[in-house]
């Protein structure tokens, strides 16, 4: 209804004041906020304002939907659903009480619209109306709004603010006194909240109590239609209402009524709560280490209430058939065992309660299992070392029976030189049983290792590292680290240096500007070469006995050919002389291999290959990352006796002396990282890895490929990765997601789980922002391999990274046997790491071998608090000859012996032998014999036998022993040269020209003594092994000489009293 004089406003205001009269009241306290009414006919809402202190008030009311909106100063009444309720023949009201008792009505189909779309809605009374406030103007813009209102209404108005002149509610001097609100629950659940003892309201006696609840906007109102005086009970709050006011503060006013007289507002609240608490999301299957102390956190439990911070007003506790097992910090939520845990065992499983201040709660529950330490961390010295830029196996560099470590650190910052250079050092690590953590700081003062100090600021010593083998063949294993940006000796800038360092017993510090007689350099050949960039270990290339070395010149360039690049094999030799690789191109002491085109770099990983075609003689690999547009090739070159002329790369694509790899698709750069992994299919022959770390697979950008390919016997054909990728002499490996570039480092792993295959280890650093690895178990098809389904445990084992931009898997190797447990081990490096000793001060992790394909947090090897799973029972050297005599029983025993020339004797059980250096025989039952022909682990130890350096003797204790080599899976025993079967009688070995060939690591020859009804069997032909004519005596005994025309080098000498079959 549009409303045009004064004459209408008095007639309707009447007409409303009747209708009111018959209508039932309630009045309606205003209230600080916003409220809800919801609106029933038959009513007269009346507003009361008396907690305000100023009689003229700024009344704002307008139409929103159906819904009248009255705004008195701050404070906001809804009536929700008004204008659909109370339009029909004034159905019911809203009033306000004037100073002289008389009342302003709300008529529900009264109102006018302005030109912005605002409903202003009339109060009628004798002197006023109510209108809004709006920034309303003409469409001229001349017009204001109160131009637009007394056109409209033709009346005079104060529009910015109307006043209304509000009663204060007394009747003369009468008062009521404010009721009281009582809450039980301030912070009330669901059920609490609909308790009858809640919310009780203290009026005055007989008066009518209007309780007013309101949160988010909304309303709910409650009646006490006569107080008694006391706390009288609301009644409860309904589910559908507790849902209306929704969870939060919730505001209570009451206002009481008696005689007309209407009370102050008394307030109140509560907060509603019923969401329970949240946990974070994290791991709840959890392993810890055995023997962990118990003060060591297993599980940091958080939750997280509405609107806190985690921990925050939660409490915490266990319950479960295991709680006993556990305490819980009731305030942090850390769980530790109440008892350390001396025995492996799974599914320790509790249930966690976390409670919020309201009640709620919520439970989480956790797994724990005790597993055998898996690893340690090795943390870097200073900030911006990068150390584990480069890791590696070294063998066993002190000749203790347990194989060591090297880690590269070539940004090592020596603030004692000038403007700050990088002097970088390279540091060797000892192996050892347990999984404590390693400080290179240590290392560095001679404390479980040695450190390397680089010669020159600025050489980046330590950007490549690896095991030499044993160059000198005294025993004990070397090692070698690159410089690739140092001077050689003649001046030549950036040519790069080699500096081999013999194995050694002691901890001193090696300084590379003074080795004296404890190795030597090999100087690179021209400037700006960058000799040492990549090197290795390269077996024994020339059958000499003595082990050679592989160096990769990458940036090597030719007057018409730029960055060709060269590699370099350098003999064993036992002095310490320097080497110029200069030397080595001409074919003294080693020969080159040439590179073909420019921007090829073919030197950028080298490797030995193992001997990939089975003659006895290890083998080389060369990545070249820039060949063919960037698709890579690596290049495969047979070792050769009594041969040094150049190996041109060209030739090996020809078939001759080698074969080359050619990769998949261009700019995948494959050849970046190469390796040999040994035998991971089990055809006798080692096979090859290859890393291609930028490749694409469908929509994946640098996704990441490694090759897995076979070695083959007479075969210099061209292998194509595209071939391997179809399952053709090999198995791809794809890699997980995009970006990842996995095959940036690539390794083979040894034998990790124990099931006689070898492993390999693939390197994604930058994965998940911290990087991973990926161990991937030996397995004889060529079915493709996704690392997703490594990832889930499928084939192999992912170990994940620590920290984000970590790199770790930068560089992977693997760590031979560092505790012992007759299972490989892995290193892996992460040089971005930010340990104590500061930013990118580098870490590495070594993983011990596992037979299972759970994942590896480096999160938990960081921790460094696992203890050794199975300490070291006969440990050696306690003689100051160092010729010691250990000897074992029939339970499962571990045998360290160290130097000097020992007797081992298992008497039966899961032993491991860890010789050592020296001359050493190991003595085995029948016992011994069935684990060492098993995969089954014993005290969490596999049988295996290690003679170490030296000339070693595995003697067979017992009568009718059979030693069948075929039956026994390649590693188990090692550096044996020497098989005793005289024991009481008739005892037989078995064995076949595999199995010669990886008896020993230092020689082709083994020898096998006896007495008579001793046998030993072969295959004799033409094809196998064939009896010479000459024949031996050594150290009193008539040998018969065998040869295998498979193998020059190959060896067998069988003592004459025994039986060839």
């Amino acid at each position: 209804m549009q409303i045009k004089t004064q004459k209408q406003i008095t007639i309707l205001q009447n007409k409303a004041q009747k209708v009111a009269d018959q209508l039932n009241k309630e009045i309606v306290a205003v209230a600080k906020g916003i409220q809800h009414i919801q609106v029933q006919a038959g009513m007269a809402y009346q507003l009361s304002a008396k907690e305000f202190d100023v009689k003229k008030l700024n009344l704002i009311a307008k139409k929103n939907g159906n819904d009248l909106e009255v705004a008195l100063e701050e404070n906001v009444i809804i009536f929700d659903n008004y204008f659909a309720v109370c339009e029909t023949g004034l159905s019911c009201l809203v009033s306000l009480p004037t100073e002289d008792g008389g009342l302003y009505h709300i008529v529900a189909n009264t109102f006018f619209t302005l030109e912005d779309g605002t409903q202003v809605v009339y109060f009628y009374g004798e002197q006023s109306i109510v209108t809004t406030e709006s920034s309303a103007v003409s469409a001229n813009n001349n017009q204001s709004f109160k131009d637009i209102i007394t056109s409209n209404i033709e009346i005079v108005v104060a529009v910015v603010a109307v006043a209304i002149i509000a009663s204060n509610g007394n009747d003369g001097n009468k008062t009521l006194e404010q009721p009281i609100i009582q809450v039980t629950e301030v912070n009330a659940t669901k059920n609490e909240a609909q308790d009858e003892n809640q919310i009780t309201v203290k009026a005055e006696p007989g008066s009518k109590i209007t309780i007013t609840f309101s949160a988010n906007e909304k309303t709910v109102t409650k009646i006490i239609e006569s107080a008694s005086g006391n706390y009288d009970k609301v009644s409860v709050l309904t589910v559908d209402e507790l849902n209306t006011l929704g969870d939060g503060s919730i505001s209570i006013s009451a206002v009481a009524v008696k005689d007309g007289v209407i009370s102050s507002t008394g307030t109140g609240s509560f907060t509603l709560d019923t969401v329970a608490p949240i946990f974070d999301q994290q791991p709840t299957t959890i392993n810890t280490n055995i023997s962990t102390p118990i003060t060591t956190t297993i599980y940091d439990a958080q939750a997280t209430d509405q609107n806190g911070n985690a921990d925050e007003g939660i409490t915490y506790s266990i319950k479960g058939t295991n709680a006993n097992k556990f305490e819980i910090t009731a305030d942090t939520g850390k769980v530790t065992y109440k008892e350390i845990q001396t025995s492996v065992h799974s599914n320790d499983t509790v249930t966690i309660i976390a409670t919020d201040t309201a009640g709620n709660t919520t439970e989480q529950i956790v797994t724990v299992s005790v597993v055998p330490p898996q690893g340690f961390v090795i943390n870097g010295e200073n900030a911006e070392d990068v150390s584990g830029h480069s890791v590696s196996s070294v063998g066993d560099v002190n000749g203790d029976g347990l194989d060591d470590l090297i880690i590269g650190a070539p940004h090592h910052l020596d603030l004692s030189t000038p403007n700050a250079k990088y002097t970088s050092k390279s540091y060797v690590v000892f192996g050892k049983t347990n999984a404590t953590a390693v400080n290179l700081s240590d290392i560095a003062s001679g404390i479980g290792g040695f450190v390397i100090n680089g010669k020159d600021a600025g050489d980046y010593s330590g950007f490549s590292t690896s095991s030499a083998g044993d160059v000198n063949g005294d025993g004990l294993d070397d090692l070698i680290v690159g410089a690739n940006y140092s001077t050689n000796s003649a001046g030549k800038n950036q040519a790069g240096r080699s500096f081999v360092v013999f194995g050694k017993i002691n901890t001193t510090a090696v300084d590379l500007s003074n080795m004296g007689m404890g190795g030597f350099v090999i100087n690179g050949e021209n400037a700006g070469d960058r000799s040492g960039a990549s090197v290795s270990s390269a077996g024994d290339v020339n059958g000499d006995g003595l082990d050679d070395l592989i160096i990769g010149a990458p940036a090597a360039s030719t007057d018409s050919v730029n960055f060709l690049g060269n590699s370099y094999v350098v003999f064993g030799k036992a002095n310490a002389t320097a080497i110029d690789l200069s030397n080595i191109a001409t074919g003294t002491g080693g020969f080159i291999i040439r590179g073909i085109n420019t921007w090829e770099f073919s030197g950028t990983s080298v490797s030995s290959a193992g001997d990939v075609n089975g003659d006895g003689l290890d083998d080389l690999i060369v990545g070249s990352h820039g060949a063919l547009t960037s698709a890579g090739r690596s290049f495969v070159v047979f070792g050769k006796k009594d041969d040094t002329n150049t190996v041109n790369l060209s030739d090996i694509i020809s078939g001759t002396g080698g074969f080359v790899i050619n990769g998949e698709n261009a700019k995948s750069q494959s050849g970046w990282s190469v390796s040999s992994i040994d035998d991971i299919n089990g055809d006798g022959l080692d096979d090859l890895i290859v890393g291609a770390y930028l490749a694409d697979s469908n929509d994946d950008d640098n996704i990441g490929k490694s090759y897995v390919v076979f070695g083959k016997k007479n075969d210099t054909t061209a292998v194509n990765l595209s071939d391997v990728a179809s399952g053709t002499g090999g198995f791809v490996i794809n890699g997980e997601n995009t970006e990842d570039r996995s095959g940036f480092s690539v390794s083979s792993a040894g034998d990790v789980n124990g099931d006689g295959l070898d492993d390999l280890i693939i390197g994604a650093h930058s994965a998940n922002n911290t990087g991973k690895s990926y161990v991937v178990f030996g397995k004889a098809n060529t079915d493709a391999i996704d690392l997703s389904d490594i990832a889930a445990g499928t084939g192999g084992f992912v170990i994940n990274g620590e920290g984000a931009e970590d790199d770790s898997g930068f560089s992977v190797s693997s760590a031979g046997d560092v505790n012992g447990d007759g299972l490989d081990d892995l290193i892996v490096g992460a040089p971005k790491a930010d340990p104590t000793g500061g930013t990118n001060a580098g870490k590495s992790y070594v993983i011990f071998g596992k037979t299972s394909t759970k994942s590896v947090y480096l999160t938990d090897i960081s921790k460094g608090e696992g203890v050794a799973i199975h300490v070291i029972d006969f440990q050696g050297d306690a003689n100051a000859d160092k010729n010691d005599t250990l000897t074992g029983t029939s339970a499962d025993e571990l045998f360290v012996a160290g130097l000097g020339n020992d007797v081992l004797r298992g008497n039966g059980g899961t032993d491991v032998f860890n010789a050592g250096a020296g001359d050493d025989i190991i003595i085995i039952n029948n016992d011994n014999l069935a684990k060492l022909s098993n995969n089954t682990l014993g005290s969490h130890l596999l049988a295996r036998v290690d003679g170490g350096g030296g000339t070693d003797t595995l003697k067979l204790e017992g009568g009718n022993l059979n030693l069948d080599l075929s039956n026994i899976n390649n590693g188990r025993i090692q550096d044996i040269e020497i098989i005793d079967l005289t024991g009481s009688g008739n005892n037989t070995l078995k064995l076949n020209l595999n199995d010669l060939l990886d008896f020993s690591s230092s020689t082709n020859v083994l020898k096998v003594i006896g007495n008579s009804g001793d046998k030993i069997d072969i295959e004799l032909n033409d094809n196998a092994f064939v009896q010479n004519s000459a024949s031996k005596t050594e150290n009193g005994i008539n040998y018969h000489i065998y040869s295998n025309a498979n193998a020059s080098t190959a060896e067998l000498w069988i003592d004459q009293t025994l039986e060839v079959i």
